[in-house]
Parts: C-alpha cells; sequence; structure tokens
C-alpha cells in the first residue's frame, strides 16, 4: 500500500515474520549512511538505513526501530526491507555489468544484464503462497514458518535433548564473518543462532558440540533450517558466448543501492 505525506511517498508491506513495516523513500543523506565503512563491518550501516527509512511499525509498541531493533531483526525481515526499498525508491529493473574471461585470449569481455527484483525475489508477505508460486520463484525471499516468533524457538532431538535459538539476524551474520577464517566452521553458524540447550530448568547456551551425536548434530540442523529459511540473495546469469552459469549476489551490484552515474 503506498501513500504521500509531507515526507514523500510511503510504502507499507508485510515482512517475511509476518510483521508490518511503512518505510519512505531513500535520500541522498542515506547514500552516507550505507557507505559507512566502519559501520559496514557489522551490519550496523544496513541497521541505521532500515531504522531510518521505517516510519511506522508494528514490531516496536513505539512504532519505529532503533539502529539496535533493526541488528536483533531476522534476517530475512531485514533483506525485504532493503529490496523492496530499493524497488520502491529506485524501480524495480536492476541492470548491471559483468566482465567474463575470454575462454582463450585471456581478454575480457562485458555483458549487460537486467534483472526484475519485484518478480525474482519478492512475495506478497500477507498471503501465504501456494506450492506453484514458491517453485516458481527459488530464488525470492522466504518466509518464516512461524508468523512473529523470532526468538526461543524450541525442538527436541530425537534423543531426547530440549534445545531452543534465535532466528539469525545482523548481528550474528556479523559475529561469524569476524571471526578467522580457521574458525568460521559450520558450527558457528548454530553459535550465532544463540543455540541453547536445557539443563535442568534453564536454557544454557552451547560452547562447544562434544555432547551431541552425529544423529543430534542432525536434528540440530534440520530443525534450524526449517525454522530458518536461507536467503542467498543471488541471481544466475550466463555467458552469452560460452554458455558458462554463475549466480551473482545483487545486493553487492554497486548500483543496487545507489542510482547508477551515466
Amino acid at each position: 500500500m503506498e501513500d504521500k505525506t509531507l515526507y514523500g511517498k510511503k510504502l507499507t508491506f508485510k515482512l517475511p515474520s509476518g510483521y508490518e513495516v511503512t518505510i519512505r523513500e531513500q535520500n541522498g543523506e542515506d547514500d552516507d549512511i550505507l557507505s559507512n565503512p566502519v559501520d559496514a563491518k557489522t551490519f550496523m550501516n544496513i541497521s541505521k538505513f532500515i531504522a531510518g527509512i521505517v516510519t511506522d511499525t508494528d514490531i516496536t509498541a513505539t512504532r519505529l526501530l532503533t539502529p539496535e531493533d533493526v541488528q536483533k531483526m531476522p534476517s530475512l525481515d531485514r533483506y525485504a526491507i532493503m529490496v523492496n526499498s530499493r524497488v520502491f525508491s529506485l524501480g524495480e529493473i536492476l541492470d548491471f555489468r559483468y566482465a567474463w574471461d575470454g575462454p582463450a585470449d585471456g581478454q575480457v569481455r562485458e555483458v549487460d544484464y537486467e534483472i526484475n527484483l519485484q518478480e525474482e525475489f519478492l512475495f506478497d508477505y500477507g498471503v501465504v503462497p501456494t506450492m506453484e508460486e514458491m517453485e516458481a520463484k527459488p530464488n525470492a525471499i522466504p518466509f518464516y514458518p512461524v508468523p512473529k516468533q523470532t526468538s526461543e524457538i524450541h525442538f527436541t532431538t530425537k534423543s531426547g535433548k530440549e534445545m531452543c535459538f534465535d532466528l539469525l539476524n545482523a548481528a550474528g551474520e556479523a559475529y561469524v564473518l569476524n571471526l578467522p577464517a580457521s574458525e568460521r566452521t559450520k558450527n558457528q553458524e548454530l553459535v550465532a543462532r544463540n543455540l541453547k540447550l536445557k539443563v535442568g530448568d534453564n536454557y544454557e547456551p552451547v560452547k562447544n558440540f562434544r555432547m551431541f551425536s552425529p544423529k543430534d548434530m542432525m536434528d540440530i540442523r534440520s530443525a534450524i533450517k526449517g525454522f530458518d529459511p536461507i536467503f542467498q540473495g543471488t541471481t544466475q546469469i550466463e555467458d552469452p558466448e560460452t554458455g558458462q552459469k554463475i549466480m551473482v549476489p545483487v545486493m553487492a551490484v554497486d548500483n543496487f543501492f545507489y542510482p547508477r552515474e551515466n
């Protein structure tokens, strides 16, 4: 739903978690926020940007978001706001150029591409999609299966271990990203989701995984995958000369947030 105010046009839409936000159009000041290199290390630049463009939401009692609120927001909600904002402010068509290496002479060939962000990456998150609709948009931002539940999601392994976790958020993504390469293991993705095990009457954070069998680990990863689906944020492009296909991260394209300079 779109309307106009003294501050320009606004857009209201549902998020993958079931919450609702209203955003304003992007402006020149947002460029400075998004391009801050220090904040980018923790994704706080994105959190400040989202907090700035959201003018109303049912996520908080104040109907507004602080950057700290956005850091804790589930990742799929953040991505949905970013893609919706891009479409709303700059248009649904993203055009970009990719440089392919020549198959024989090593010369670089630049090829132009365009994708429709609305059609490829967004659902109407206020309506449960059919299986056919989901299959037609394999690259789209998924739904969360349990509406408005973002933390302390409980499950029990087949061996009887009672556990809970939070949906992945910017703080968790930054935690993994800033680990030394030698420590960026598969299990750190579970630590990033604040995985906890019930010990007595309390849930304790899992710091190591020695007490879990391979079957336990399979159950844990299966439960998390079911509740917290991953959005890759990529689109497939093909080299028209060789037929080679690769996946390109769309939010890394230089004019995703900024209009291309002529």
